[in-house]
C-alpha cells in the first residue's frame, strides 16, 4: 500500500503570524533565558586618503632605428601603467617593437623598478627602454611620488 503524504507549505506568515515578532518567538526570549545583545551600530570608517596619481615621463632615447620615450603612471607609490613610443615606420621595427614594448610594460609592472632584462632581438628598443625609464623613475623620486 502506497501513502502519500500531503504537501505542506510553510511561509513567514504561518510560522509568524501578524503582530508576533521574531524576539517573541525565540527560545532565548523565555523566562531565564539570556537576553538577546543588540547589534552594534555600524562601524563608522573615516573616509580613505585621496590617493594622487601622477605621470612621469623620460627622456627620448635616440637609437639606430629612432626614438624611444617612456611614461610611468605613478598612483600612490606604485607604478600602475606604463606607456612607451618606439619607432614604428619601418615593418621591421613594428614588428619588433609591438612586441618588445608590452613585454617590457609587463616586466616593469611585475618588478615595480627598472630592474628588466633586455629582450633579445630588440636589444637597441630594450636599452633605449631602460634608459628613458630610469630617467623618468629619476624624476618620479625627486617628486617623492616613489
Amino acid at each position: 500500500m502506497q501513502r502519500t503524504l500531503p504537501a505542506i507549505l510553510v511561509t513567514a506568515a504561518a510560522v509568524f503570524p501578524l503582530g508576533q515578532t521574531w524576539a517573541a518567538s525565540h527560545p532565548s526570549s523565555r523566562a531565564g533565558a539570556a537576553p538577546h545583545k543588540q547589534a552594534a551600530p555600524p562601524h563608522k570608517t573615516k573616509p580613505k586618503a585621496k590617493v594622487s596619481t601622477h605621470k612621469y615621463t623620460g627622456p627620448v632615447e635616440d637609437m639606430q632605428w629612432g626614438p624611444v620615450q617612456v611614461t610611468i603612471v605613478v598612483t600612490g607609490k606604485k607604478i600602475t601603467d606604463v606607456q612607451a613610443s618606439a619607432p614604428m615606420e619601418r615593418a621591421r621595427s613594428q614588428f619588433i617593437n609591438s612586441q618588445a614594448i608590452p613585454w617590457l610594460r609587463q616586466e616593469v609592472l611585475k618588478a615595480q623598478s627598472a630592474t628588466i632584462d633586455a629582450i633579445g632581438g630588440a636589444t637597441l628598443t630594450s636599452e633605449a627602454f631602460y634608459y628613458s625609464l630610469q630617467g623618468a623613475l629619476q624624476t618620479a623620486h625627486k617628486a617623492h611620488t616613489l
